[in-house]
């Protein structure tokens, strides 16, 4: 008895350890410098952290060579607020980009009073300029995007707690009577 319940509490357990996909969503962002200082657009790979802040996980663009993980430049956490206005903080993201012969870090971010980019290229020169940045959802989805699906292993383990629970029901019922 004391058997089937362990296999019982073992599978109900392992039901509820059953992850949730993860969702990722996109959004295309553009920057344009003032006096041609600085341009870049491209699209930005996001997954949902809780209190509306997406952390941006990959970034593909023209130029664009790769994401700098948070604390990587400039004091960037990688975070965007897509609300009904999308809108980054005042730490914002850091990627590498190429223009030409030049390589250089860029840090985007929002002051509160509107948004920079910062760039440091391989030669240590640093500026920060003002830029017009845009952000918006790349795409809407046309379908809902598709449940998890539990392994096999996982229907073999909950099937075998359910007959162990009805097993460990049934002695119960017989040595009653």
């Amino acid at each position: 008895m004391r058997y089937s319940l362990l296999l019982s509490s073992l599978a109900l357990l392992s039901a509820l350890a059953i992850p949730a996909a993860a969702h990722a969503d996109t959004f295309d962002f553009s920057a344009n410098g003032s006096s041609g200082a600085f341009s870049g657009s491209g699209t930005l790979t996001a997954a949902a952290q809780g209190s509306g802040a997406y952390l941006i996980s990959d970034i593909t663009g023209t130029g664009v060579t790769g994401l700098i993980a948070p604390g990587g430049f400039n004091g960037n956490d990688n975070l965007l607020f897509p609300a009904a206005t999308p809108t980054l903080d005042a730490h914002g993201f850091s990627f590498t980009d190429v223009n030409g012969p030049d390589h250089f870090d860029v840090n985007i971010f929002n002051n509160g009073s509107g948004y920079f980019a910062h760039l440091n290229d391989e030669d240590n020169f640093s500026q920060t300029v003002p830029v017009s940045f845009s952000l918006a959802s790349a795409a809407t989805p046309t379908s809902p995007a598709p449940a998890a699906t539990p392994e096999p292993s996982t229907f073999i383990l909950l099937g075998t707690g359910i007959l162990g629970l009805a097993g460990a029901t049934r002695r119960k019922f017989i040595s009653q009577s």
